[in-house]
């Protein structure tokens, strides 16, 4: 028993997580039983994520949750290659992950938490034909800006390397039209893995989410500028969702100054929001 590692099944792949089981090292929130399931951020992001995402896992496990960190498929030491992949099959290991955890603790309500395109694809998540309690750490709202954010980075990477602009992001398009990949960050972005991401639209896929959720907006500095984007929607999903804001002077996702283990404003938001559930 305690925290382990294993192995369990997506369909026929095997996708590997962390189980951190419920302790009595802090007060207990007052929820009752329940586990969550995190969800990483995209390609290189969730290299800089993780050791945020594993000491929050730690944190709500401390106060009597069941967490769940686990790599996706193509991703980490999950199996599967990177480029089979697609919002498609990510979303069946994202119910695959909730279905583990069940089995394991025992335990039905599954509360989903995730960061920036994690965040993204725990938010379209549907499970048992309901929608899930959300916690969504700066998710990527608009998928059309995402992914062309996604080429904007291999023609800046593009630019350095060779001193010169050889390519564009029309050109970049026209060569995954082509059934060709573009390397991001080292990872193959494909055809259909930049379609899936062109599709999504969190204002119109979660207009007036029927469960509760929690979206953060994460800021450098307290006056730091607010992200319409979450403040829109925010608006959009309705009175179950609230949106809260926490000052980090280090990125969460991206590599800083020095190496972030923690982030002690979003796991204090997080904590809060999650008491909040508990009530009447």
């Amino acid at each position: 028993m305690g925290d382990r590692g294993e192995f369990f099944p997506s369909g026929s792949r095997r996708l590997y997580g962390f189980l951190h089981e419920p302790r009595a090292s802090e007060v207990p929130l007052v929820i009752g039983p329940a586990a969550m399931v995190f969800v990483h951020p995209f390609m290189e992001e969730r290299q800089d994520a993780h050791p945020f995402l594993r000491s929050l896992a730690g944190r709500v496990s401390a106060r009597g949750l069941w967490a769940l960190r686990f790599d996706l498929h193509g991703c980490g030491d999950s199996e599967g290659e990177w480029e089979d992949a697609t919002v498609a099959s990510w979303l069946e290991d994202l119910r695959a992950a909730c279905d583990f955890i069940r089995a394991q603790s025992g335990v039905q309500r599954v509360i989903l938490c995730g960061m920036r395109f994690g965040a993204t694809l725990a938010a379209l998540a549907t499970l048992d034909d309901e929608k899930p309690a959300l916690a969504l750490i700066q998710p990527v709202v608009k998928g059309v800006a995402y992914s062309m954010d996604m080429l904007r980075a291999y023609v800046a990477a593009e630019m350095v390397l060779t001193k010169k602009a050889g390519v564009t992001r029309d050109s970049l398009v026209e060569r995954l039209r082509l059934g060709q990949t573009v390397n991001v960050f080292g990872y193959h972005l494909t055809a259909a893995q930049f379609d899936g991401l062109r599709d999504i639209d969190l204002m119109q896929s979660l207009a007036s989410y029927p469960a509760p959720a929690l979206i953060v907006d994460v800021v450098k500095t307290a006056t730091g500028r607010a992200s319409n984007d979450l403040a829109s929607l925010v608006t959009a999903m309705g009175p179950a969702a609230a949106l809260a804001r926490a000052v980090e002077p280090q990125p969460l996702y991206a590599e800083g100054k020095v190496h972030l283990t923690r982030a002690e404003q979003v796991e204090l938001t997080l904590l809060g929001w999650l008491e909040t559930l508990g009530q009447p």
